[in-house]
């Protein structure tokens, strides 16, 4: 009878003690590997599916210069947002998109203006312009210009505090203590750090208000405006004319919109009104903003983009803000 000696027997183990690591190391491996790869694939597929979202923003910029620039196109934007949508396959997806006028919106960084030192101090006009537009948010007099003061001061250069105002000395008190911006708004969102705005202002305001940090202004568009935006011209004008009245001249616009802006301020509510130049020259009739969004399916990828940019009245467009998410 053949015996195994008892160091032949020891190797044998250790050498099948090694095959059965090795064999579950290479599982390992393998799983790993299959990890990376899928891994790798997916940033590709990401990748690819950004830049046909940055393509499909530039087709939605070029045509929204297009409309800005005929009025009876541009009124196709007001339709129903199914038929406004434009979809088109790509190889192993599917890319849609839509364009919609974002003209008719109180600026917040209109409250401030550039100065000669390349800082930021307060524009007037905006201010009150923003305090009315409180008030008519339900708001009284002296929190809507506590709320106006703290936003001119977050953005202004200079460390002076507006009545009832919040500069970086306040923050500064907080138990995590943090600098004003001295600096317009990049986003709505950046209310939240702004002394005096709760979750549920900022959200009201957002039906109204918006950011747009490049032209720093407040426009309204009289062609696509609607009725139920007459608080924003109201507190573009001030006390005058009331918001009814306001409603009731929009609902009069003429059917193909006012081919100029003097038929509005010719309108029995306005003609009699001492309305200076700087605030008329807040009233145009073409469209001033667009927002692009774009939705990409691709493979396994989904992305979404929106876009904000705003028009130069030159044929060209300046980009304001871009947003990409899944």
């Amino acid at each position: 009878m053949n015996f195994i000696r008892k160091d032949e027997g020891a190797a044998l183990l250790s050498v099948l003690l090694l095959v059965s690591v090795m064999s579950a190391a290479m599982v390992a491996a393998f799983d790993l590997l299959g990890f990376y790869t899928k891994s790798t694939t997916m940033k590709l597929q990401q990748h690819q599916a950004v830049q046909y979202a940055l393509a499909g923003e530039i087709i939605g910029a070029d045509q929204a210069v297009k409309l800005s620039q005929n009025m009876e196109l541009a009124s196709l934007i007001y339709e129903d947002i199914d038929e406004r949508k434009v979809t088109f396959p790509i190889e192993s997806g599917l890319v849609s998109g839509r364009i919609a006028e974002y003209s008719n919106c109180f600026n917040l960084n209109s409250v401030v203006t550039r100065n000669n030192a390349s800082g930021y101090e307060l524009n007037q006009i905006g201010y009150d312009q923003y305090t009315r537009l409180l008030e008519g948010l339900g708001i009284g007099n002296r929190a809507a210009i506590a709320l106006s003061g703290t936003l001119v001061d977050w953005q202004d250069t200079d460390d002076r505090p507006m009545p009832a105002g919040a500069e970086s000395f306040s923050y500064s008190q907080l138990e995590v203590p943090y600098r004003a911006a001295n600096f317009p708004l990049s986003d709505i969102d950046e209310l939240r750090l702004v002394s005096g705005y709760t979750p549920d202002l900022i959200e009201t305001l957002k039906s109204v208000a918006c950011v747009d940090p490049v032209s720093m202004e407040t426009v309204v568009n009289l062609n696509s405006v609607r009725p139920d935006q007459a608080i924003l011209i109201h507190s573009l004008l001030g006390r005058p004319v009331s918001i009814e009245n306001i409603m009731t001249m929009i609902e009069d616009r003429p059917s193909d919109g006012f081919d100029h802006v003097s038929r509005f301020w010719n309108h029995a509510y306005l003609k009699d009104q001492n309305i200076s130049q700087n605030i008329r020259k807040q009233f145009v009739t073409s469209p001033k903003r667009y927002k692009i969004f774009v939705d990409v399916a691709f493979a396994d990828a989904k992305i979404h983009l929106e876009s904000l940019i705003l028009l130069n009245g030159d044929g060209t467009y300046a980009l304001v803000d871009r947003k990409l998410g899944v």
